[in-house]
């Protein structure tokens, strides 16, 4: 039964609330964005106090969001829907009121009574329009801020979803698409035939996962209400409906299917929109939103023992493969070791069953360097299927896991390269160890992020490192070798590094040519590379869009339409990762905010011509971009700027620039090896292979060749001695035939 003297002072001790002061608008008009087309979401009113008329869509009791801000520790939310739409679910007509004020202590208090609002209820609000990661939300202006005009005026029979296309909301990385999906934020929706692709667990005890339509499109199903709260969750709102004061939800597997998911799409700003969210998120409200259809078959657990195999070793793949309303009928493992044979024509074997829902194949030993690509399928007794990795119902061919036999251990190529449709890696959540050259370093004058490349791969083959106090130590253009985890944040592989051994050997990376303007390039395998944007047909490239906000700008091949984009100047921990070593920026705003720029600022203008820019590929809110480490980076830019603070190219340590004193050429090598150093000093090379037998030398003044043609393929040492230059160095070389 409501509570009448709740209703009472909602309805009668606000009286005196300062509606009549603020302009009565409607729910669309705080719903107008400045330009959705070109992704301003903002709203029109942000920043506004007004009046707004709505009915309550989610009752007051069924929000959980705790906070330590705010008094009793619940920050309420209500998800209304303007008057005029009757209860029915229509573009642009929700809201998300937020139902706390501040006191004259300056401490955030919740509206009385606010919580005691149910579905249906009329009620009118004051407050401010405001926007938090994204979503547009309505902040009550003070205690008196809501008044019920009407108790129970729709009936529950009147709030009916609006049935939305998951494309229209996000696509196959849960980027938002806001000319489409921000008509329906904070709106009540259903979203059809979805299957569970990823549950994650957070906070000890609360759920969220990911649902994926037939075409791959991906939305988070995340827990605001009470309806998605496991047993383990304590109730934070006072007026919750829990009898048991905890949540009643069981997680799903992946591979649930449901035929409806229901509950109120809320933004978390990524993409164009920038942020670092979730895209559009939807969060079902009551435990009828979930409509399960026939259970498929749910994989988890894959895994290929040993994780890093050699040649010696057969490798063991095993899942877990269950059923929640039947049996497991077959389960079939797809596979190849021809890296050119498309996944739909992979060989099909059947995974034995050997106990407690575990499911297993051996594929023999293979050669050294084969790389094994895989996808399993399970069919259950309802002729249910499901395949892991998730493909998209349209695929051609379907997503891949895959493993590389390695005789000299894990590359970065092996934790960089995907094929389950997500850019993510295989190894994710492994702890792996691999060796690489730094391409950028925490120096002054250099990105101050710490890049690695493994410059005997083309592709693939770059990765950033999570710093721990090691890092600092090391230099641009020395191998190193280092151990962590690998892990996978908003889109990026990193490393998380637990322990890194700088080896005694240098190499200079030379940056892989990139055309700025080719439309149809997929960028994913250069991420973490040290590449160069400039005109395949050696012509300039050009300032294309001077600034695309957030301290990126576009370039691109002059005259050409298709552009990709850069960012410098910004530093800021979250969304900007880039070098304050670079002149060339977006907004000279950017010398003193998000980081004090090092160098003077030129800001960009369209046109400005350059004959290529350098840096690592990054990627965040949906979009590679290209990070110059210093004013080096852009080369012969048609605007001089100061490279007085840099005085070489790298500058990065005393070592480096010995190092400089130092040719070794071209690496990889096929016929001949050149080695020379500065002036006429005498110099000493010896070549020798990884079992230290020596295969070639030389000592002569200045410089001197090997020739290779006759050697096998793979990596050697080249010690290289100029007594009078103080030289003593060992280089890893590859020769290749």
């Amino acid at each position: 039964m409501r509570n009448l003297l709740t209703l009472f002072v909602v309805a009668c001790s606000l009286a005196f609330s300062q509606a009549q002061t603020y302009p009565l608008v409607t729910v669309s008009q705080i719903n107008t964005n400045i330009d959705r087309a070109n992704c301003n979401d903002t709203s029109v009113a942000l920043g506004d106090t007004v009046r707004i008329r709505v009915h309550v869509v989610t009752d007051g009791g069924l929000s959980e969001v705790a906070s330590g801000s705010v008094q009793g520790g619940n920050r309420p939310f209500i998800y209304m829907i303007d008057t005029s739409a009757n209860g029915a679910a229509t573009p642009d007509q929700g809201i998300e009121v937020m139902g706390v004020y501040e006191d004259a202590s300056s401490n955030l208090q919740p509206v009385p009574g606010f919580t005691a609002l149910f579905q249906g209820d009329k009620v009118e609000v004051t407050g401010i329009v405001e926007q938090f990661s994204g979503n547009t939300q309505f902040t009550t202006l003070d205690v008196n801020s809501v008044t019920l005009l009407a108790s129970g005026d729709l009936p529950a029979s009147a709030f009916t979803p609006a049935v939305v296309p998951l494309g229209d909301l996000n696509d196959n990385q849960r980027v938002n698409n806001v000319q489409q999906g921000e008509q329906w934020q904070n709106s009540f929706v259903e979203l059809q035939n979805v299957t569970v692709v990823q549950v994650t667990p957070f906070s000890g005890n609360r759920v969220s996962f990911d649902v994926q339509d037939a075409n791959g499109n991906l939305i988070n199903v995340s827990d605001r209400f009470l309806a998605q709260r496991t047993p383990s969750h304590t109730i934070v709102n006072p007026n919750s409906p829990s009898t048991s004061g905890t949540g009643s939800f069981v997680p799903p597997s992946v591979g649930t299917f449901y035929t409806s998911l229901k509950g109120i799409i809320r933004h978390s700003a990524n993409g164009c929109t920038g942020g670092t969210g979730r895209g559009y998120e939807i969060n079902p409200f009551d435990s009828t939103h979930y409509e399960v259809g026939a259970s498929a078959p749910n994989i988890n657990n894959v895994i290929n023992i040993p994780l890093q195999p050699t040649s010696s070793d057969p490798v063991t793949i095993t899942a877990t493969i269950t059923d929640a309303d039947g049996t497991i009928d077959t389960a079939d493992i797809y596979y190849s070791t021809d890296p050119t044979l498309p996944s739909s024509q992979f060989t099909k074997a059947a995974m034995s069953f050997v106990g407690n829902d575990n499911y297993e194949f051996v594929v023999p030993a293979q050669p050294n360097g084969t790389l094994v690509r895989y996808y399993i399928k399970a069919v259950d007794n309802d002729n249910s299927a499901v395949v892991l990795p998730v493909s998209p119902a349209n695929a051609t061919n379907p997503f891949f896991n895959h493993y590389t036999v390695r005789d000299g251990g894990l590359k970065i190529f092996d934790i960089q390269y995907s094929g389950n449709g997500t850019g993510e890696s295989a190894l994710e959540g492994q702890t792996v160890t691999v060796q690489g050259v730094v391409t950028a370093a925490r120096r002054d004058c250099d990105l101050e992020y710490v890049y690695i490349q493994d410059p005997t791969d083309s592709l693939y083959s770059g990765i950033a490192l999570i710093p721990n106090q090691d890092l600092g130590d090391l230099y641009r253009d020395q191998w190193v070798e280092v151990t962590g985890t690998v892990q996978e944040t908003f889109g990026v592989t990193y490393l998380n590094v637990t322990n890194v051994d700088g080896l005694p050997l240098s190499q200079t990376i030379m940056p892989t040519a990139v055309n700025p303007s080719d439309a149809n390039l997929d960028l994913e395998p250069y991420e973490g590379m040290l590449i160069s944007f400039e005109d395949p047909a050696n012509g300039q490239i050009e300032v294309s869009t001077a600034d695309l906000g957030f301290g990126e700008y576009g370039v691109a091949v002059v005259g050409s339409s298709d552009e990709s984009r850069v960012l410098a100047g910004r530093q800021d921990g979250t969304r900007a990762t880039s070098s304050l070593y670079v002149s060339l920026v977006a907004d000279t705003s950017y010398n003193t905010q998000n980081g004090a720029m090092q160098v003077p600022p030129v800001a960009t203008q369209q046109g400005m011509t350059m004959d290529a820019i350098q840096g690592v590929l990054w990627f965040s809110f949906g979009n590679y971009k290209l990070l110059p480490r210093n004013n080096f980076d852009i080369v012969n830019l048609s605007v001089a700027l100061d490279t007085n603070n840099c005085n070489v190219p790298t500058n990065v340590s005393l070592a480096e620039v010995e190092e400089a004193q130092v040719a070794v050429y071209p690496n990889p090598a096929q016929n001949v090896l050149n080695i020379s150093v500065e002036g006429t000093a005498k110099v000493e090379a010896q070549l020798y292979n990884l079992n230290g037998s020596l295969v070639k030398s030389f000592a002569k003044a200045g410089s001197g060749q090997l020739n290779v043609s006759d050697l096998p393929a793979g990596m050697y040492l080249l010690k290289v001695n100029a007594a009078s230059l103080n030289i003593n160095r060992t280089y890893k070389v590859m020769v290749t035939q």
